[in-house]
């Protein structure tokens, strides 16, 4: 028997679906993703903490999952909702299906949305946060809406990643700065030949220091950047002393410590298919997308007084939004999309090159 299911932001508006299934009223940011594959990636993503996702794909899950796409060991998700969700995929490689993979952590999720009318609304009005569920009234899902975590000044990312961090055998290994790092970060390096190690996001720059690593990764993560003032502090304290890497969150982050400003967009880039420009290579890349914050880079280069020239390293094509900092001086460098395709095309996979080359010519020997 089908269920209304309910989704109402704190202004009133209202989209319903439709659900053969009872679940936990949820709360989170409502985005929408443009992604026509990767929903087993996108829902284990940590990014998307906080966030209830609407897919504008017609039909969500068709071939099923497999552990070997989680970029964590669960679904991170708030919520997902989509016109319909396959419960019997079709695929050799399928282990289960999306919907019995989410009712497993007791994620809601409905199909039967307008989801054209969601997207055309938060294309216009911009993300806010939404209250979704059955069985609850308007009223009962705005009152769990006035007690929710809004994305704005949200810290979960000092969360997001590992409970548990082994900080043995560190030396001349790769360290990932810990924000909530997908699992195919972890895949990149080791295809390259190196060795990773964990670093907790609340580790001081001495002790990052003190872990003699080759270069450190400063990875993908939920929420605002601009509540992480530690870690910020941290990586300002790392460049020049180490190679550095910023991917997403951890592009934002490193921007932040050169004394960039970061603010929100009014609806993010989330998808798989968003052009970007990157110096020095002649094409544009089919890049895959997920953040809801931007870096504010000023009109042309310009000069830190301690890390040297700040350039803009890469470009959004749609809207020319900024999507990555050079500071080849300090060997450190920033991409605002993921790189490592997980999910997505392979055009990104090359952006990790230069940090593997800045492995064998370290900063400060």
């Amino acid at each position: 028997m089908y269920k209304k299911a309910l989704l109402i932001n704190q202004e009133g508006k209202e989209f319903t679906g439709w659900t053969t299934e009872d679940f936990r009223p949820s709360t989170g940011e409502l985005i929408f993703n443009t992604a026509m594959t990767g929903f087993v990636e996108i829902l284990s993503d940590p990014s998307y903490m906080n966030q209830i996702i609407t897919f504008t794909s017609s039909h969500i899950g068709n071939y099923g999952l497999s552990k070997t796409d989680f970029e964590s060991e669960r679904p991170r998700v708030n919520g997902a909702i989509g016109t319909s969700f396959t419960t019997s995929p079709s695929s050799w490689r399928a282990e289960q299906s999306i919907t019995s993979w989410l009712k497993e952590y007791e994620i809601p999720y409905s199909g039967g949305f307008d989801v054209r009318s969601i997207t055309s609304y938060l294309r216009d009005v911009g993300s806010s946060m939404f209250a979704f569920g059955t069985g609850l009234n308007s009223s009962e899902l705005k009152e769990l809406l006035e007690k929710s975590t809004n994305i704005i000044g949200d810290n979960s990312a000092l969360t997001a990643g590992r409970s548990k961090y082994d900080t043995n055998s560190t030396r001349n290994k790769i360290g990932i700065l810990d924000l909530g790092a997908k699992q195919s970060i972890i895949n990149v390096i080791k295809n390259f030949g190196f060795e990773c190690i964990f670093v907790d996001p609340k580790t001081t720059a001495q002790d990052i220091i003190s872990l003699e690593l080759s270069g450190l990764i400063i990875s993908n993560g939920p929420g605002d950047p601009r509540s992480l003032i530690n870690v910020v502090d941290t990586v300002r304290e790392l460049i020049g002393k180490l190679p550095l890497f910023g991917i997403c969150l951890g592009h934002q982050i490193l921007s932040l410590a050169c004394g960039l400003n970061v603010k929100k967009l009014n609806f993010g880039h989330h998808g798989s298919n968003h052009p970007v420009m990157v110096s020095g290579i002649k094409n544009a890349l089919i890049t895959s997308q997920n953040h809801g914050f931007t870096v504010e880079f000023p009109e042309n280069e310009f000069e830190h007084s301690n890390f040297g020239k700040i350039t803009e390293y890469a470009v959004n094509l749609n809207d020319r939004s900024n999507e990555g900092i050079s500071i080849w001086e300090s060997n450190a460098y920033s991409v605002q999309f993921h790189p490592e395709s997980g999910p997505g095309t392979t055009d990104g996979l090359k952006l990790f090159d230069p940090f593997f080359q800045m492995l064998g010519s370290k900063v400060g020997n």
